[in-house]
């Protein structure tokens, strides 16, 4: 078989799939085939620019079977938390005050609690990979969200830069991953991909970084949300904003709410407790329910969860 063979029956199974496997899919590629942390994920990224001409019958039909989910927008009636059962978690709260408490360079604030919008069965164990929820079993609740929540929508790399650009910090903090100056990117394994004409996934030199100012993104919006098309456009691509300034999301790995505002209602748990490869457990006992919710509440900042 010719490539174009192998590009017309891939595109062919496109129409099989499952939308929970294509996200699976894109989760597994986003953390692991060119993850922050991964040592050949810049040859993976050249190799997959070179690639991309040859297959873009591949992206239409994925555009053709799923644009309308990947572009859907937040949905209010279907934010779950997940959450394990590790000790301390409830020392993170309360949340939505210290904004300026952030992650690596600052792509989102440790003051934010992030939910995920009633995601495939399919993709559950590639997000709880990716999300690091381990060991189990994970617990999933609906947070019902009010209706006049203020949400910042990202679909695409000019939202993120739109948000970044009308609430800017400079990013004092060398990330850890391959894409951008710093610690763990490697001249001679990041050269291949910088040959590249109009690559936008590593740059070896940058005068700023420009991230989110959660504080003041706080003060015009309860949540930014990221939907999958977002994550699949944004998640690790950079943005050059000018005379050697960039902005790039990374390390939110899938489609998400990062809340800033507690906006929500009374938690409800959902289903039975799952383990880390996403298949179901034993029903949730009343003791882990108390167990989270207390620390839900603590960590919404509610006071005695009662």
């Amino acid at each position: 078989m010719h490539e174009q063979d192998f590009v017309a029956a891939a595109a062919s199974a496109v129409d099989r799939m499952s939308f929970g496997e294509l996200v699976a899919l894109g989760v597994f590629a986003g953390a692991i085939d060119v993850g922050p942390w991964i040592g050949d994920a810049a040859a993976t990224v050249a190799q997959a620019y070179r690639d991309a001409p040859g297959r873009r019958p591949i992206a239409v039909a994925v555009d053709r079977a799923f644009g309308v989910r990947l572009h859907a927008p937040f949905d209010a009636s279907a934010q779950q938390w997940w959450t394990t059962d590790w000790p301390g978690r409830e020392e993170f709260g309360p949340l939505f005050r210290d904004f300026e408490r952030v992650y690596e360079s600052g792509e989102f604030t440790w003051a934010g609690l992030w939910t995920v919008t009633d995601p495939p069965i399919a993709a559950h164990a590639q997000l709880a990979d990716a999300w690091e929820m381990y060991p189990g079993p994970i617990t999933r609740w609906h947070l019902p969200v009010s209706a006049d929540a203020r949400v910042h929508e990202v679909h695409r790399p000019a939202d993120w830069v739109a948000l970044v650009a009308d609430h800017p910090r400079e990013s004092n903090a060398r990330g850890t991953g391959w894409e951008l100056p710093g610690p763990n990117q490697s001249a001679s394994l990041v050269a291949p991909l910088l040959d590249l004409p109009g690559q936008r996934a590593a740059r070896p030199t940058i005068r700023r970084r420009l991230v989110a100012d959660w504080r003041s993104v706080a003060e015009h919006y309860d949540a930014v949300h990221l939907s999958w098309a977002g994550f699949l456009t944004s998640e690790g691509c950079i943005s050059d904003l000018g005379g050697g300034d960039v902005a790039m999301m990374r390390y939110w790995f899938s489609e998400r709410t990062h809340w800033l505002a507690d906006v929500f209602g009374e938690p409800e748990p959902i289903g039975t407790p799952m383990d880390h490869a996403g298949a179901p457990g034993e029903p949730m006992s009343p003791e882990r329910r108390r167990r989270d919710r207390a620390a839900l509440t603590a960590l919404l900042g509610r006071g005695d969860p009662g």
